[in-house]
């Protein structure tokens, strides 16, 4: 009895923090990313991307996701672009406190593993190596630094491989 007395509160836990990672992510709009594309060029990422612009430069686009209200979590995106187009996407999300940035991990762990497999961890981080949908060998890492910083920070790096 004390099992699945466990068992339903961990069910409604994941339940209640499901589906974060595709929220931020935007999943359901496609795309390697928010929607967006490896390959595409600085004004198709413009175009879909729908944060406030922190900082605009040619090869380098810098967005920055207003805070959750209920829990002031703030996000950051950096997109790097070069003759090819985008190549480099740095996510980087800050929630308040380690149980924040834990419950995130674990729901990016769970998108990523379902999409792409499960992970290979290296010296305390997660990473993919996997094809996209439109074609693109990438790397993906997941890090965190839990209270080594004045603030947690979860970071999702998406890169593409130059070993096609």
């Amino acid at each position: 009895m004390l099992s699945l007395a466990v068992a339903c509160c961990a069910c409604n836990s994941a339940k209640k923090n499901e589906g974060k990672a595709q929220e931020i992510l935007k999943a359901a709009k496609g795309g390697d990313f928010r929607g967006i594309n490896l390959g595409d060029n600085p004004d198709d990422v413009k175009r879909m991307e729908d944060a406030e612009t922190v900082y605009s430069m040619p090869d380098e686009l810098v967005y920055r996701l207003p805070p959750d209200e209920r829990d002031s979590t703030w996000y950051e995106i950096s997109y790097n672009f070069n003759q090819q187009g985008l190549y480099n996407i740095n996510l980087e999300i800050f929630p308040k406190n380690d149980s924040g940035i834990r419950l995130l991990k674990n729901d990016f762990i769970v998108h990523y593993s379902e999409k792409y497999g499960p992970c290979s961890v290296l010296d305390g981080y997660c990473q993919w190596r996997a094809m996209t949908e439109s074609g693109h060998i990438v790397s993906i890492t997941l890090t965190d630094s839990l209270s080594n910083n004045p603030r947690p920070c979860l970071k999702v790096n998406f890169n593409e491989s130059q070993n096609q």
